[in-house]
């Protein structure tokens, strides 16, 4: 089946704005339509609310001047006050019939008509006389108050109703907001994992360039930019396989070219340092000497060339646990007559041990060292080689006597064809690859090397077996 990928960087990202922006439009729009719908309710209430509370005041006070005025027709009889007296009750009758329709199924209405009933029998003259210190005019002004404390009553539910409405409102309000922010949140990761998750591979990928592994071969799960971003890397890789293999072929056959002519001037300068083709006077013996000596060192460099091919090429090997003592007598036996020569003592491990590391790598790493220390030790000085079993491992240090170090050389020292700026003692000059091939065996072999401090001796290396 195939993966539906996005077609580009800018469609995902422009997706990704449009589709987190959307629950948050939704979310706006809700909000906006809820808040104005309670707008609405809140005004239409509160208008209501004034309006209730207003007739209620007003049925009150026309409650009081129809009595009034009740009571002025019976002390006067004046047919003008008669006519003000059923206005005022025509009036009274109306806003009641209102309030009624705004606050209905209150009981007070039906003692309200029958008291309005009563005021209404009360226009003729003598019954207005006899009945004007009745008690049911105070009866009457009771029922509109007890009819505006209902008014106020239902007022008062008006507003809990109404801060009801608010609280649900802002409990739904919390509800969609956090029920946007987590599916933008979602929506967020999703298209942040869409354009990390390819830039991660494609990471991983220069990674494994960088350290000369090989490269997933997988297609990147990604914008088109990004696959092709990874298809790049892949046919760089192959670029940079084929170089490798060009400089390690170059090197071969370079080496193997430069050891023929070679093998023929140190035969020939043997024969003449012999004097087999007749006598040498001083002067030509010691041209015979530096003859030796060049073609000596020359073996060496190419010697170390082919080692750090080798090494380069990471060739399969297994660990097995190799003895110290006879590798470290071979090199105190190599190494003689340079350390007779600068009178230098070299301390030995008293103890026989062994190491685990594969026997070829393990001679170049102490090789390497060893020769570092003959070279750049001081004269009549002395070599420490130390070594020991660790939980974690085992370790090798090799210390010696002479100019130290200085801190701003201690790590370029370990690029290859890097020397120093000590001066190198001795007729032969260095090549700057022993400690660059003597880290490169240590790290194959899954170690580390690295220059310490050393309270005993000037230069210290430590290499490290896991």
């Amino acid at each position: 089946m195939t993966k539906v990928r996005p077609r580009s960087l800018l469609q995902v990202v422009l997706m990704g704005f449009v589709l987190v922006l959307m629950p948050l439009g939704g979310m706006i729009w809700h909000d906006s339509q809820a808040l104005s719908h309670l707008s609405q309710l809140t005004s239409d209430e509160l208008e209501r609310a004034v309006r209730d509370t207003r007739r209620a005041t007003l049925l009150g006070a026309q409650a009081v001047d129809l009595e009034r005025t009740l009571r002025r027709y019976a002390i006067l009889g004046d047919e003008r006050i008669l006519g003000s007296y059923q206005q005022q009750l025509a009036s009274y009758r109306a806003l009641l019939a209102t309030h009624q329709q705004s606050i209905p199924d209150v009981a007070i209405y039906t003692d309200l008509d029958a008291a309005l009933s009563w005021l209404d029998g009360l226009q003729d003259l003598r019954k207005a006389k006899s009945d004007e210190n009745n008690s049911r005019f105070e009866e009457f002004n009771r029922l509109n108050d007890q009819l505006e404390a209902i008014t106020g009553g239902q007022v008062d539910e008006q507003v809990i109703r109404m801060r009801s409405a608010i609280a649900d409102l802002k409990t739904e309000i919390l509800w969609a907001s956090g029920f946007v922010a987590v599916l933008s949140l979602l929506l967020v990761l999703l298209f942040t994992y869409l354009i990390i998750h390819p830039v991660r591979q494609i990471e991983s990928r220069i990674l494994s360039l960088g350290a000369g592994v090989e490269p997933d071969k997988r297609p990147v799960d990604g914008p088109a930019e990004l696959v092709l971003l990874g298809e790049r890397i892949g046919w760089l890789h192959e670029k940079l396989k084929e170089l490798e293999q060009q400089k390690y072929q170059f090197l071969r056959h370079v080496s193997h070219e430069l050891k023929t002519p070679l093998a023929v001037l140190r035969e020939g300068a043997d024969l003449l340092s012999e004097q087999l083709v007749g006598p040498l006077n001083p002067d030509q013996q010691e041209i015979c000497q530096m003859l030796e000596e060049n073609s000596r060192r020359l073996q060496t460099l190419i010697e170390r060339l082919l080692d750090f091919n080798r090494l380069s090429q990471q060739e399969a090997f297994s660990l097995t646990a190799v003895p110290l003592g006879p590798l470290l007598s071979e090199l105190s036996a190599e190494y003689r007559l340079a350390l007779e020569s600068k009178q230098i003592s070299v301390h030995l491990p008293s103890e026989p041990l062994s190491l685990q590391a594969e026997p070829y790598r393990l001679r170049l790493i102490l090789d390497n060292l060893f020769s570092n220390a003959v070279s750049y030790g001081a004269k009549g000085g002395q070599i420490w080689i130390r070594a020991g079993v660790e939980a974690g491992g085992s370790w090798l240090e090799v210390a010696n006597e002479g100019p130290a170090i200085p801190p701003a050389e201690r790590e370029r020292i370990f690029e290859p064809f890097e020397q120093g700026s000590t001066v190198r003692q001795g007729l032969l000059k260095g090549s700057g690859m022993g400690l660059s091939i003597a880290r490169e065996s240590a790290m194959s072999l899954g170690g580390e090397l690295k220059l310490i401090e050393d309270e005993q001796a000037d230069v210290c290396f430590r290499l490290t077996l896991k």
